[in-house]
C-alpha cells in the first residue's frame, strides 16, 4: 500500500512538474509589415536587372521585449501584395524573385505590376516547408532580410511601387 502511495505521489510530482514547465512558456502574437520601395528607371528595349531588400527584425513591435527569450516562433499567415503604383503601366517584371534570405516565396514571370497593384492583389504564402525555414531562420537570426530581385522592363517611362509583405506570427517566450 505505502509503495501504491509512492508511486502515486511521485506520478504526481512528476506530472505537476511538466505543468510548472508550460506555465513559464508564453506565447505571444504579433504582426509585422515591412516595405520594399522600388523606383524603376526608364528603360529601352532591354530587360534591366533590380536587387532590392528591406530588413525584417522580430526586435520590433510586441517581441521586442522578449527578443533573447524567444524559443519557436510560429507563421500564421504570410502574404506580400504590390501597392502605391504610379508611372508606366505597362511596365513589366519578365523574370523575378522575392525571397526571405534564401527562401523563394515567390516567382513572376512577365508580370504586370500596375495590374497588379491596381486589383490589390494579395498572394498567400501556404507551403509548409518554405514557412518552416522562414520559422527557424527567425528563431536562430532574429532578423530575416526580404529580397526582390529580378530584371525589369519599362520602355515608356519610369515605375514607383512598394512590395509590402505583412506576417502574423505566434512566437514562443520561455520565461
Amino acid at each position: 500500500m505505502k509503495k501504491g502511495i509512492y508511486i502515486l505521489f511521485l506520478s504526481l510530482i512528476a506530472t505537476s512538474c511538466g505543468s510548472l514547465e508550460d506555465l513559464l512558456e508564453l506565447k505571444v502574437e504579433n504582426s509585422l509589415t515591412e516595405s520594399v520601395v522600388v523606383s524603376i528607371p526608364q528603360t529601352s528595349s532591354t530587360a534591366v536587372a533590380f536587387d532590392l531588400s528591406n530588413t525584417v527584425s522580430l526586435n520590433s513591435g510586441d517581441l521586442a521585449q522578449y527578443k533573447d527569450k524567444i524559443t519557436a516562433v510560429k507563421i500564421n499567415s504570410l502574404t506580400y501584395k504590390f501597392k502605391d503604383f504610379t508611372g508606366n503601366t505597362a511596365g513589366m517584371i519578365p523574370t523575378g524573385t522575392l525571397k526571405f534570405d534564401d527562401v523563394v516565396i515567390g516567382e513572376m514571370t512577365d508580370f504586370n505590376i500596375s495590374d497588379a497593384a491596381t486589383a490589390g492583389t494579395v498572394f498567400e504564402i501556404s507551403d509548409a516547408a518554405k514557412l518552416s525555414l522562414i520559422e527557424s531562420n527567425f528563431v536562430n537570426n532574429s532578423e530575416i532580410s526580404v529580397k526582390l530581385s529580378g530584371t525589369v522592363l519599362s520602355e515608356a517611362g519610369v515605375m514607383d511601387f512598394k512590395v509590402e509583405v505583412f506576417m502574423n506570427m505566434t512566437a514562443t517566450i520561455k520565461q
